[in-house]
């Protein structure tokens, strides 16, 4: 952290040197063509939007299990939203239905919900501009593609429950030449009032450089809380083919009572919650009835820490929990 105290020694509280730092080593880091920090996950969806130039009216596809901001941010511009479903005990968004929405989307969102990846195949043969927020999958992949390369532009959330966390804040990332051009002039005219600070640029770039480690242990305790879960009848929520999740959280589908499971869980003093409490589906932004996959699993999902600082004595007692759970 010795990076953070030496930015708070000096006189730098806007955007400066440590901002930039941070920038080139998040590229060198995620080997993108050209990218930028600003100071929230809704200001780089806003602005992926206008990099994709679409008109009023338009129709974005996005999954019934994204953030509730998501619907903010597309009023803003005034965009009309379309729902995709998740697939059946599963966070996975079902690409395959994209063909079948009404009205006909010009772009899709597509979020890694619990950091769990999509068919990269099935992504790429829908044939719309394809904006991916990697901020649950950090690390993900699939077959042989990675986290943030689905789309034609990827966010990468900084919030304070992220792996890589500024405390608050967002990249914008473009992993190709030509959309790395459109974020380039994009980011020309940007307002220094939304550019991340040097202050939170500071605690990025410390976390950048801690992220291989900060995830192989992530990967670790996955494992161990893993082998627990299995003695119960409840089913850890994983990505399907070859690869593996971002480890943001431990997911998991809980076959009894959810609040019977979290009143255990905050007796035996570990805390979970419900993974989908604040996404579209749950504030209500999805026309009831529509979407009962996602909606089921917005009902049942829980999630358990997995992070990087958990000691061992703490692993064993979410171990535990997780191996008694009722």
């Amino acid at each position: 952290m010795d990076t953070v105290l030496n930015c708070l020694a000096t006189d730098s509280v806007g955007l400066g040197d440590y901002l930039e730092r941070f920038q080139k080593t998040a590229k060198d880091s995620f080997g993108y063509d050209f990218g930028f920090a600003v100071r929230g996950p809704d200001v780089a969806l806003g602005l992926a939007l206008d990099s994709l130039a679409l008109s009023e009216g338009d129709v974005v596809a996005l999954p019934a299990l994204a953030p509730s901001y998501y619907a903010s941010v597309l009023a803003s511009r005034k965009l009309q939203g379309v729902f995709i479903d998740a697939k059946p005990d599963s966070a996975e968004p079902d690409v395959d239905l994209i063909g079948s929405l009404e009205p006909k989307p010009r772009a899709l969102i597509l979020y890694d919900a619990l950091g769990i990846l999509p068919d990269p195949e099935a992504v790429a043969s829908i044939g719309l501009p394809v904006i991916e927020d990697m901020s649950t999958s950090l690390g993900a992949y699939r077959d042989e593609t990675r986290a943030g390369s689905l789309g034609s532009m990827a966010i990468l959330g900084l919030e304070h429950d992220s792996i890589v966390t500024a405390g608050g804040g967002a990249l914008l990332l473009a992993f190709g030449r030509r959309d790395g051009t459109v974020l380039r002039n994009l980011g020309e005219g940007l307002a220094p009032e939304i550019r991340m600070t040097d202050y939170n640029a500071a605690l990025g770039l410390a976390q950048l450089r801690d992220m291989e480690s900060a995830i192989a242990k992530r990967r670790e305790l996955a494992a161990t809380f893993a082998q627990s879960l299995a003695r119960t009848r409840h089913k850890l929520v994983f990505q399907d083919g070859e690869g593996e999740p971002g480890y943001w959280a431990l997911p998991v589908s809980i076959a009894s009572s959810v609040k019977d499971v979290e009143v255990y869980a905050k007796k035996k003093e570990v805390d979970c919650l419900l993974a989908f409490e604040r996404s579209l589906i749950a504030k209500g932004a999805v026309p009831d009835g529509s979407c009962p996959n996602a909606r089921a699993m917005s009902l049942r999902c829980l999630l358990f820490p997995l992070h990087q600082r958990i000691g061992a004595q703490s692993a064993q007692k979410i171990a535990k929990v997780l191996a008694t759970l009722p």
